[in-house]
């Protein structure tokens, strides 16, 4: 059965933010009834196939597989600060910065400074992205989190102290 034009609308406005009330407002639905259509419309088996037909059509075009996602994070989880230095301690410029470390960072600030007669910019601070949320992603996906409360699983330490 294929979706008539407000499922299909609902469809391409969902997958704009995963909101399924602001998506049924823009599809159309009423405000009083937007919260509720959106949760039936995610329940509809048509609705929830083509949105997993569009997604899938989207991540291939752009590339994305689990295989890029994990790699990403572990670029951002096991970055050495140190690969941002030369090995006389000073900072390297952008372009010198390795693909992982490079990956590693969020943006960067600038400043104009003068120097002799000339005003120069150059990189004032480097902001990086999140380590911990990289690791702790890793670790779910690895099953060392068991829950969603971030608890590890128990583990039991075994010491033989001897005969």
């Amino acid at each position: 059965m294929a979706l008539n034009e407000k499922q299909a609308r609902f469809v391409a406005e969902y997958l704009v933010d995963r909101n399924a009330t602001q998506a049924a407002l823009r599809s159309g639905y009423s405000p009083k009834t937007a919260y509720a259509q959106g949760c039936r419309l995610l329940k509809h088996a048509e609705v929830q196939k083509k949105l997993d037909e569009t997604t899938k059509k989207i991540m291939g075009k752009l590339e994305v597989t689990a295989e890029r996602v994990l790699k990403e994070r572990a670029r951002l989880a096991f970055l050495d600060p140190r690969k941002f230095l030369d090995a006389k301690g000073k900072p390297l410029g952008i372009h010198e910065l390795d693909d992982d470390t490079a990956a590693a960072v969020a943006g960067f600030e600038f400043e104009t400074v003068k120097v002799g007669k000339r005003m120069e910019t150059r990189v004032s601070r480097v902001k990086l992205s999140d380590k911990s949320s990289s690791l702790m992603a890793l670790e779910k996906h690895l099953g060392l989190y068991k829950d969603d409360t971030g608890a590890a699983p128990p583990f039991n330490i075994h010491i033989h102290l001897g005969d």
